[in-house]
């Protein structure tokens, strides 16, 4: 048992970076000179609050002109905060990641606390930053805003990951797929899962979703391969996807480890 966890939690992290750089790519913007602002702005910010001081982030990138309208205004807000907060979410470092948490909580109070756009990425800052209940709690709060909204639901299934339970994360990717049955970040995990579980068909529209995203990941056209061969072979699968025993895909912990819980943006 304890060796179980161990694996699940070893691979946890890494799987948790793959679900967050598929969502960086979805989010890039082409917004270099933006981006260099930013980075500036930051780097003063972490300057004011040297090594030893707290470690509080005033990631200040809003901009308010009297001569521009409030729309527009609002708009170069809300694309300055996307741009920031995934800059951070993609360098995949936990430290990096709470700064990401910092801005997107900004954006919910002080640009808009309706945007769905600011729960995923706040949920994919926190899941980095070690936080998987309060990554599922932000999912969660988006998803009463945007109920398709396919990647926070496939988030929730990477926090539960995280969290040792997956039967509730499969559940969660598979409720992804029903909402887009093109979802990269969903079928990164339930390929693999559908695979192991000797469900090929399923297996390979996963994986043929995967290589149409990245044909370079050698580790998806060998899944899609295995898929198309009807290869469900374990140890070669355990290779490319650590997986834990397969019954507990079905087999839930008996306490959620992430029961419904209320948000807050104010959390520090």
């Amino acid at each position: 048992m304890k060796q179980r966890i161990r694996l699940v939690l070893s691979v946890a992290g890494s799987f948790v970076v793959v679900g967050a750089l598929v969502q960086y790519y979805h989010h890039q913007r082409e917004a270099d000179q933006r981006v260099a602002d930013i980075e500036n702005k930051l780097d003063a910010a972490s300057e004011a609050h040297p090594a030893g001081a707290p470690a509080t982030v005033s990631p200040v990138i809003l901009e308010s002109d009297p001569s521009g309208s409030e729309l527009v205004q609002k708009q170069h807000n809300i694309e300055e905060i996307m741009v920031a907060g995934w800059r951070l979410i993609d360098q995949r470092s936990p430290a990096q990641a709470a700064r990401a948490v910092e801005i997107f909580r900004e954006g919910l109070a002080k640009v808009d606390p309706n945007n769905p756009d600011f729960y995923n990425g706040l949920g994919r800052a926190l899941l980095i930053a070690g936080k998987p209940r309060d990554a599922i709690a932000a999912w969660r709060t988006g998803l009463s805003l945007s109920p398709l909204f396919s990647d926070m639901q496939s988030g929730i299934g990477w926090a539960y990951w995280w969290l040792n339970d997956p039967s509730r994360a499969k559940e969660a990717w598979q409720k992804a797929l029903v909402m887009n049955p093109h979802s990269t970040d969903a079928w990164s995990a339930m390929a693999w899962i559908d695979l192991a579980l000797g469900r090929s068909g399923d297996a390979k529209q996963g994986f043929q979703e995967l290589v149409k995203f990245d044909n370079q990941r050698q580790a998806w056209i060998i899944g899609l391969s295995m898929a198309r061969g009807g290869n469900s072979g374990l140890p070669e699968i355990a290779h490319l996807f650590p997986l834990p025993a397969l019954e507990l895909f079905d087999r839930p912990l008996p306490v959620d480890p992430a029961p419904m819980a209320i948000l807050s943006t104010n959390n520090p």
